[in-house]
């Protein structure tokens, strides 16, 4: 005879087991986890790191001291024309528009290695020498200059005639164009030196002044050019 405890148990048995549902995602705690990814601060990464430190040090470093002068980009070096020397050569950057053809000039009686200027005086043309070529490119008329980047005074003969600058007269004729509307640039020439004004006036349009030299100024053949980059 089946006892009460007995049915209990049998009941038990027969009582299907309840299957565990699984666990429905908490919204909430998706959306915390998602604010707290989106919070998160960027890591920056080595080479930023490292541009940062170096711009914060140039901001800070005084000019003058070494590390100042790493950091610093170096630009062109100084024209050395306390160096040069009569038959010595240096290598010059010289800035430049192509209007400079027929826009620079000197004035003087002075002529060295069959050079010279395109006028004796202010007010007279150097007469023109028999069986010269009439367009040479002024391969022997001297024309003042400055100097890329540091603005030093220089004249030099030859220049137009090197075939870098030939080539970018050519391609880019100042005439009818004003000067301010060219692309200047800036050629790096060999230069040899082959004597130094005494007397010269000088100008840098037929509408400026002539005008004197700051200092005798030295007198530089072209031996090569090349274009070296826009100055402007």
């Amino acid at each position: 005879m089946a006892t009460a405890e007995g049915n209990v148990e049998t009941k038990r048995r027969e009582r299907p087991e309840r299957k565990e549902q699984p666990k429905k995602p908490n919204k909430d705690r998706q959306r915390r986890r998602a604010r707290t990814r989106d919070e998160e601060p960027p890591v920056l990464s080595g080479r930023l790191l490292i541009g940062l430190v170096i711009l914060a040090a140039t901001a800070v470093i005084p000019m003058w001291t070494p590390l100042a002068k790493v950091l610093e980009p170096k630009g062109p070096e100084p024209t050395p024309v306390e160096s040069f020397t009569l038959g010595g050569t240096a290598t010059v950057r010289i800035t430049l528009v192509t209007a400079d053809f027929n826009l620079l000039a000197c004035a003087s009686e002075q002529s060295f290695d069959g050079a010279h200027c395109a006028y004796k005086t202010t007010s007279q043309a150097w007469p023109r020498e028999p069986g010269k070529p009439f367009d040479d490119n002024k391969l022997d008329i001297i024309q003042p200059y400055r100097t890329w980047f540091d603005n030093k005074l220089l004249f030099v003969t030859g220049l137009w005639a090197q075939p870098e600058v030939a080539f970018r007269l050519h391609r880019e004729p100042p005439q009818g164009v004003q000067a301010d509307k060219l692309a200047r640039f800036a050629v790096e020439c060999e230069l040899k030196f082959i004597g130094r004004f005494d007397q010269v006036k000088l100008r840098w349009s037929p509408k400026h002044n002539w005008a004197d030299p700051d200092g005798p100024p030295w007198v530089g053949r072209a031996q090569s050019c090349k274009i070296i980059e826009e100055s402007r």
